[in-house]
């Protein structure tokens, strides 16, 4: 199963979208949503296939004993770290994972500039120089090195991090999934391919899509419903003073709270607050705590907010 929070991401990106939309389909937006689910696993393999293609780039453009009659030492120590790599070649060749690096995904190798700048920026970083000090061609020190490798490509490098922008605008939202995918591989690789395994990004993906498109499809389709709750709740304001995102947040976390008895109402305040956070105001969230907490209290009074499940009944 995706981290829920990712997926809350998504719908809430759906829902602003449709919104903003001149005409209101929830078909056309379902299908967004369910793309932009799906694609998760694109930037998977965009990620997974960055490594494989920039040992290529060095082995083929980067081979100082090509360019010197003697080359240095450290220039052939950055080279055998950036050419070679046992564990890379086992995930390339293994029946679980030679996919990943066979399907259709963006070309790195086009881009010819940035292999080059990647290459320097790594061949310079303080964890690179340390893994060259104790370089060996060790399978277990070459796995050790990828999780360096895909750890700073997605942590740390501004550069590749605006480049998977380039490519997937919700890259920021779905770096996090992916870089614990990678690791869960690397944690299963063995010198004899044995037990390898090749983590989901999704257990259940359909569980997954039906979450999210139900979620979409009552924030949508009982928006009305919801924002007059909100606005009894708040007298002071003018709906049309709160901001859009602010109302969109609030309206979700409504759905869930009379919609989705399996969802405890402290994890979905939490989670939208924290949405609230990256995707409105400074004061929003302190603005849709208040309103959450009085309304969730009502509702609760009402008997309209049902929850079932161990540990769930209030």
């Amino acid at each position: 199963m995706l981290n829920r929070r990712l997926i809350r991401v998504k719908v809430l990106q759906a829902l602003y979208a449709y919104h903003q939309s001149e005409v209101k389909d929830k078909r056309s937006a379902k299908s967004f949503l369910k793309k932009s689910i799906l694609g998760i696993e694109d930037t998977f393999i965009n990620v997974m296939q960055f490594a494989s293609e920039l040992f290529l780039f060095v082995k083929m453009k980067h081979n100082p004993i090509d360019k010197h009659l003697k080359a240095k030492d450290e220039e052939i120590l950055n080279y055998n770290l950036l050419s070679k790599n046992s564990c890379l070649d086992l995930m390339e060749t293994h029946p679980l994972t030679r996919d990943i690096f066979s399907q259709p995904s963006y070309n790195w190798t086009r881009d010819e500039d940035f292999m080059v700048l990647i290459y320097k920026q790594i061949s310079d970083a303080d964890w690179f120089r340390e893994m060259a000090d104790g370089y060996s061609e060790d399978f277990e020190k070459n796995k050790q090195f990828l999780a360096h490798l895909y750890k700073y490509l997605v942590e740390i490098s501004e550069d590749f991090s605006i480049k998977m922008e380039e490519i997937n605008i919700h890259w920021q939202d779905e770096k996090i999934p992916v870089i614990k995918s990678i690791e869960k591989l690397l944690k299963t690789c063995k010198v004899d391919g044995e037990d390898m395994e090749v983590p989901l990004i999704s257990k259940d993906i359909q569980d997954d899509l039906e979450y999210a498109e139900k979620l979409l499809d009552l924030a949508a389709s009982k928006h009305e419903k919801y924002e007059e709750l909100i606005s009894q709740r708040t007298p002071e304001w003018d709906s049309e003073r709160i901001a859009r995102m602010d109302l969109y947040i609030m309206v979700l976390a409504i759905a869930e709270f009379l919609e989705f008895p399996s969802i405890p109402v402290k994890v979905t305040i939490n989670e939208y607050l924290e949405l609230a956070k990256i995707y409105s105001t400074p004061q929003s969230s302190k603005f849709i705590n208040g309103i959450l907490d009085k309304l969730l209290t009502e509702l609760k009074l009402e008997g309209k907010v049902q929850k079932s499940g161990r540990g769930l009944v209030e």
